[in-house]
């Protein structure tokens, strides 16, 4: 082989890797938006905070979180999938939007499974059960020996929530006969709940802890496999004899379908490194379990998730409308 052609060798193997990094698309060239579906100061609002201060020095641009609400978290879906796929524009998300909506939605504007692409399971939100003061219990036996005979109702978040799919899924369970009273807003829910007017919820433990601590709810368990962080003392549904039972919401990051997965990659990537630098911690703290997923796994829970409150929905005949 000549001097001159071994000379070329180096500069023809470095070709691929230079024509792949002159594909890579330079990001980000603007400032970025947050889209959450839900109101201000709420679970995923509050995680979406978060990670855009976290992030912004990262990225060196600025993020905004916006919040676009209506239609059960589907409007502010929408929004984003109508964005362009360019990495600019992310939902931050929660299970109504991405796995309950197709239950109970019959003119969904998108489809979660092919119009968004999954980034990270940011953490699990997990419910705690809570009854009434007028409920002479305080264990789960207690309760269910309680309630059995009896018809009891239950208050949730809205049709189509999962508060209404958890306890929809306690329902199945237990056997029990429980009557689903929809609610708007938490406030209204709490006040029936803590007059009697309604004898159990299903709820996130940080919106129930401050009721518990201060007395004026009984803690009947939390739907998690281990003990909360936040509350220890109470004890699992799932360890009370419901075996394995679990419930709650999620938050996650997905992106516009098409969105190159570089940049997805790269988004995934820097959302579990700031995940490892405090992000973790503070939600734990809140009353989240920390996830970090990868993209295929996050796929993977979603998929499943689908699966489970599918069965859910045909077992109650929850049709979409």
């Amino acid at each position: 082989m000549s001097i001159a052609r071994r000379s070329l060798l180096p500069a023809l193997a470095a070709l691929p890797l230079l024509k792949a990094q002159a594909q890579t698309p330079a990001w980000p060239t603007q400032p970025l938006r947050f889209i959450v579906a839900y109101t201000a100061g709420g679970t995923i609002d509050v995680t979406a905070r978060l990670m855009a201060d976290k992030l912004s020095p990262v990225w060196g641009q600025p993020i905004v979180v916006e919040n676009r609400t209506g239609a059960a978290g589907t409007l502010g879906a929408n929004f984003v999938v109508r964005s362009p796929p360019d990495g600019h524009t992310l939902l931050i998300a929660s299970a109504a939007e991405i796995v309950v909506a197709k239950l109970t939605q019959r003119s969904l504007p998108y489809d979660p499974e092919t119009d968004l692409v999954p980034i990270t399971l940011i953490a699990r939100n997990p419910f705690a059960l809570v009854v009434s003061p007028t409920v002479p219990a305080k264990t789960l036996p207690e309760f269910l020996a309680y309630a059995r005979g009896r018809q009891l109702s239950y208050g949730s978040s809205g049709v189509g929530t999962t508060t209404h799919f958890g306890s929809e899924l306690f329902r199945q369970r237990t056997g029990l006969d429980l009557e689903h009273v929809p609610y708007r807003g938490s406030a209204a829910l709490m006040a029936d709940l803590l007059a009697g007017r309604i004898q159990m919820s299903l709820d996130a433990i940080p919106a129930v802890l401050p009721f518990i601590r201060s007395g004026q709810l009984q803690p009947i368990g939390v739907a998690t496999l281990n003990r909360s962080i936040l509350a220890p003392e109470i004890p699992t549904l799932s360890e009370q004899g419901l075996e394995g039972f679990t419930a709650g919401g999620w938050v996650g990051a997905l992106a516009p379908r098409q969105t190159p997965p570089e940049v997805t990659q790269k988004i995934g990537q820097d959302m579990i490194a700031a995940m490892r630098q405090g992000i973790a911690t503070e939600l734990e703290q809140r009353g989240f379990e920390p996830v970090a997923s990868d993209a295929a796994a996050f796929r993977t829970f979603i998929t499943a998730e689908s699966a489970r409150w599918a069965e859910v929905a045909r077992r109650a005949n929850i049709q979409p409308a």
